[in-house]
């Protein structure tokens, strides 16, 4: 190893970035900073669906986390075309492909989003990804591409599982931070960030 260059699980120092690691590490940064400056939960998934969308150049992202009944999971964030749509819709975790993509803990892509349960979606390509951060599955991240368009690429599918891995520990300290705060006489837990579970060797 030769001019000073150090790996680590962020990639390796020096190396020149493609257009695509840095717009999921500016996107990974833009939460991290929501989260230091003690944004709430609900506009994280927001931001999160928001930064998603624009990554996959997708008309519509998507979140979906466990609901209250330990069987189902509930579309709580939806940006971008036809979010009204699902906005709110819970669906059963075995028979569908966001309940696949949890429960598998492995990411789920398709051409067309034929799913029972998705059927007020247009028929365009899918990415559901679990929102992983090796201990737990928080909810599941999804993208939907336009009607005809061609599926996602190993690229963007691999930037897409990163950028869900360190949005699902941002998640888990935006959640913790709230705790704090509901409760300020409580210890304070000192948390550290590792690197992305799809990022280390």
């Amino acid at each position: 190893m030769t001019g000073g260059e150090q790996p680590s699980g962020w990639g390796r120092a020096g190396t020149p970035r493609r257009p695509e690691d840095r717009q999921r590490l500016a996107a990974s940064f833009d939460l991290m900073t929501a989260v230091l400056n003690g944004t709430r939960l609900p506009d994280m998934l927001a931001l999160l669906a928001t930064h998603a969308r624009a990554m996959a150049r997708v008309p519509l992202a998507f979140i979906a986390l466990p609901a209250e009944d330990p069987d189902t999971l509930r579309v709580e964030v939806a940006i971008g075309a036809g979010g009204d749509r699902i906005r709110g819709l819970t669906v059963r975790r075995g028979r569908s492909m966001l309940g696949r993509a949890f429960s598998s803990r492995r990411a789920v892509s398709a051409r067309i989003a034929a799913d029972q349960t998705l059927t007020s979606l247009p028929a365009g390509p899918i990415l559901i990804l679990p929102l992983e951060t090796g201990e737990a599955t928080r909810g599941v991240l999804a993208v939907l591409g336009r009607p005809g368009a061609q599926p996602f690429s190993p690229v963007t599918a691999r930037q897409m599982l990163l950028f869900a891995d360190m949005s699902a520990r941002l998640i888990e300290l935006s959640e913790a931070h709230s705790a704090d705060e509901a409760e300020p006489g409580r210890p304070h837990v000192v948390r550290t960030l590792p690197p992305p579970r799809s990022a280390q060797a």
